[in-house]
């Protein structure tokens, strides 16, 4: 009986121990976390997808949606309207300079996104100039990649839980490619078994993301139409979204800007000016 009463006392201690200390942890529902709480309770969003861009093609892709979102926007607010009512699209590139201050890098992103946005549009009817006209609305482009933290979690598949006996579970998955009659087939859509889940991207989920915003302004200056877009972009990849060199050099007390012509972004169209160190 002692002994008995003995190996009991530990078992009790720790379970009064565990009993006090652990009065914030709960499960369940909202109505099981505790009335008062210091701050609020971190949360996750619902989940949802986010495209991944892994080749120039996607970038096509989503020039192509940017450009359709701003017809819609246009054409809802009776603005620029291909064919009546539009004098024509300025088209502005990333790197345009004020004064003798870059406004921003050119990136091989941003060169090739501007083609791409430019054929969507003039493929959509708009009238679209390569120099300020009067009265033309603008369109501008703002990329910005954005860097988080490395080895985010990231979905696997792991297939489908399937109950084999009461409180036994176990996951079943299609492990070859077969269609609801049980014959060889390499198709994707439901139906089918496809165990290659090929609409997840593969590896880890990317640290790199690029938020794109496509506006077209009004010669007042007001926002006749804006979309934005968020994107994984393969970390491998990131240099495409970079800018390759430094903007300005410092030649003693002197910062020398090579400014990139309007409308041009090649180096060997640049003109160079030089700014005291003061200024």
């Amino acid at each position: 009986m002692t002994l008995g009463l003995r190996s009991t006392l530990p078992i009790l201690a720790c379970s009064l121990f565990l009993a006090g200390c652990v009065g914030g942890i709960h499960s369940g529902g909202k109505e099981s976390y505790p009335p008062q709480n210091e701050v609020p309770i971190a949360a996750n969003f619902a989940t949802n997808t986010q495209l991944k861009l892994q080749a120039a093609e996607h970038w096509r892709r989503v020039a192509d949606d940017a450009a359709e979102a701003l017809a819609k926007g246009l054409a809802s607010g009776g603005k620029c309207l291909p064919g009546r009512g539009c004098v024509a699209l300025y088209l502005k590139r990333a790197c345009e300079t004020s004064g003798c201050s870059p406004m921003r890098c050119d990136t091989v992103f941003n060169r090739i996104f501007h083609n791409e946005l430019l054929t969507a549009l003039v493929s959509r009817g708009y009238p679209v100039s390569s120099v300020p006209v009067a009265g033309a609305l603008v369109v501008e482009v703002d990329s910005q990649a954005v860097a988080f933290t490395a080895n985010r979690p990231q979905y696997r598949y792991a297939g489908q839980p399937v109950e084999i006996a009461p409180g036994v579970w176990a996951l079943r998955d299609a492990i070859s490619l077969v269609d609801s009659d049980g014959a060889s087939s390499a198709r994707t859509d439901d139906p089918d078994l496809n165990w290659y889940r090929a609409r997840f991207a593969g590896g880890r989920t990317p640290q790199n993301e690029l938020v794109i915003s496509v506006s077209a302004l009004t010669p007042e200056g007001t926002y006749a139409a804006r979309h934005t877009g968020v994107y994984y972009i393969s970390d491998a990849d990131a240099g495409h979204y970079a800018c390759a060199a430094a903007s300005s050099v410092r030649v003693g007390t002197s910062r020398t800007w090579s400014i990139p012509v309007s409308g041009e972004c090649s180096t060997g169209r640049c003109v160079q000016s030089t700014e005291g160190a003061a200024r």
